[in-house]
């Protein structure tokens, strides 16, 4: 069926490239909101008119009809510049932005968002969650300066990001389905960008993907990073956006009481938890304490690095282990934008809990490079058999979201087992806990025939030696690379097909057990 939508819309919500300066009785200049009249006679040149005549390069003498919709007149009347400052952008910005999107979703091409910077990148990771099967380009772009400021960035960008917006019928290829961001010169996918400078006309960058194109002499798009069109031709529209998210720093000194007092907010589904380098944290029995009570009461805590770029790590070193052992879930290579408006849309949309955990992990919209797909195994121990010299454990998954969603085993990059909060399940009354216990891991084909002297068809994945010092932590936590295993542990219809079985010289107990399959992305780098 021949698409018929032509143009793009220009909605305006605020920020310095909504504003225009005067001057007053006293020759004082002020700023005020520019009426979407006023933009249109900037943009379009005449009064009236309903499209931009393009002059430059191939793009010789086409026009594209432009429409304006100010959000700022319709939701509110604004009076004081203060209230159009992005930094009263609220999820319920959002929500109505992603409605007038839809409402005109079939009328126009493609979309332009008129915003401050200070939280362009939080809305355009939102919109981006909020529409997951796009067809058409939205670009956000804002400016450091008024629109009628003599130096402004804000015309250079309302033109290109027009162009952009219009690249259906202009003829730019490829058509870029996304909600982006564009910037001075600079095409950014919306939910992998940060502002970076809070005085340059570079306000932004990407620092965990590459742009997906640049604007200069000549349109350049990055072809091979930029997503296909969904196949999907009425657009799903998430707009429930009012799951309560908190975002917390951890710093030098952090006073466990910042944490628990969380646990009292009952309104609470998620705490997005920015930690150092590779997703380490202070881990004192106290700030442990309160992140295990926060996921026992159902609050979603998931970790994203401060630093600028890098991701959290596949969780081998012993401190971000601790984490993973309250329950606290891994945000990849997300930005801290993107992982709250995940957060806050996805929280939104479930009731359960720990299917929000599962998903946050897996890619939707391109906002990481990796996806976690987790097994699931329930909190036990070993047990002694009669008249056997060592204790087991048979276990099945509880829970699984291979079956659900697509794993290509060719993306596999890394299977990961992990037993935490692992301690001997017999203890020496009133004496400190000096222990070393021998463990074994195989995956157990049921179905196979055991080989001669087995009782099981059993795959060996790791013989490991467990030590308890009395000075130190009454459990470990333990991560084993079993990438070699996949085909042992996926079946072709990806239900997980083997028995996870665990056998050791002496009982163990363990908290949490699960299986991770790191899976990359088509056309990101891992």
């Amino acid at each position: 069926m021949e698409d018929r939508r032509l143009g793009v819309l220009v909605i305006i919500t605020g920020g310095n490239i909504g504003l225009v300066a005067t001057t007053d009785k006293r020759g004082n200049t002020v700023l005020g909101p520019v009426s979407k009249e006023h933009i249109g006679r900037i943009v379009l040149g005449e009064e009236g008119g309903t499209s931009v005549l393009l002059r430059e390069g191939s793009l010789q003498g086409t026009s594209v009809s432009v429409g304006f919709d100010d959000i700022r007149e319709q939701k509110r009347k604004y009076s004081d510049p203060e209230e159009l400052d992005s930094a009263q952008v609220d999820p319920q910005l959002w929500a109505y932005l992603a409605e007038k999107i839809k409402e005109n979703y079939d009328k126009f091409e493609g979309f332009v968002v008129l915003h401050g910077l200070d939280t362009m990148a939080y809305t355009a990771s939102a919109l981006a969650f909020m529409l997951p099967n796009l067809q058409t380009p939205i670009i956000l772009t804002g400016s450091q300066r008024p629109l009628n400021y003599p130096r402004t960035d804000a015309t250079q960008n309302i033109f290109s990001a027009l162009t952009l917006a219009a690249s259906a019928s202009l003829g730019i290829r490829p058509l870029i389905p996304e909600v982006c961001v564009y910037s001075y010169d600079t095409l950014y996918r919306g939910n992998r960008v940060s502002m970076v400078n809070a005085s340059s006309y570079r306000s932004f960058d990407s620092p965990n993907f590459p742009p997906l194109g640049t604007v200069g002499e000549h349109i350049d798009i990055q072809t091979h990073l930029v997503r296909e069109p969904s196949q999907t031709r009425v657009l799903n529209v998430k707009a429930k956006v009012d799951a309560k998210v908190v975002i917390l720093d951890v710093f030098p000194g952090m006073d466990a009481g910042i944490i628990s007092s969380l646990t009292k907010d009952r309104a609470l589904r998620g705490v997005l938890l920015r930690t150092y380098g590779m997703g380490t944290a202070p881990t004192s029995p106290a700030v442990l304490s309160a992140l295990q009570k926060l996921t026992e009461n159902k609050i979603v805590v998931m970790n994203v690095t401060q630093a600028r770029s890098g991701r959290i790590s596949h969780g081998s070193d012993p401190v971000s282990l601790r984490l993973f052992e309250q329950g606290v879930i891994s945000g990849i290579d997300m930005t801290a934008e993107a992982a709250y408006a995940k957060m806050v849309v996805l929280s939104s949309d479930q009731s359960v809990s720990d299917d929000v955990a599962d998903l946050l992990q897996i890619e939707t919209c391109g906002e990481q490079s990796l996806s976690i797909y987790t097994i699931h195994f329930a909190a036990g121990e070993t047990k002694e058999d009669e008249g056997e010299a060592s204790a087991r454990a048979f276990l099945r998954p509880i829970k699984s979201v291979t079956q659900s969603h697509q794993i290509q085993i060719d993306r596999i990059r890394h299977i990961q087992l992990r037993i935490l909060g692992v301690a001997p399940a017999l203890p020496e009354e009133g004496k400190p806990v000096n222990r070393t216990i021998e463990l074994e891991a195989f995956l157990v084909d049921p179905h196979a025939e055991p080989r001669p002297g087995q009782k099981s068809a059993a795959f060996h994945l790791k013989t490991d030696i467990l030590r308890w010092s009395a000075r130190g932590r009454p459990t470990i936590n333990i991560a084993y690379d079993i990438t070699f295993g996949r085909d042992r542990l996926l079946s072709p219809d990806q239900i997980p097909s083997s028995i996870l079985q665990l056998e050791t010289n002496e009982p163990i107990r363990w908290r949490r057990l699960n299986i991770l399959i790191y899976h990359s992305i088509d056309g990101e780098s891992v």
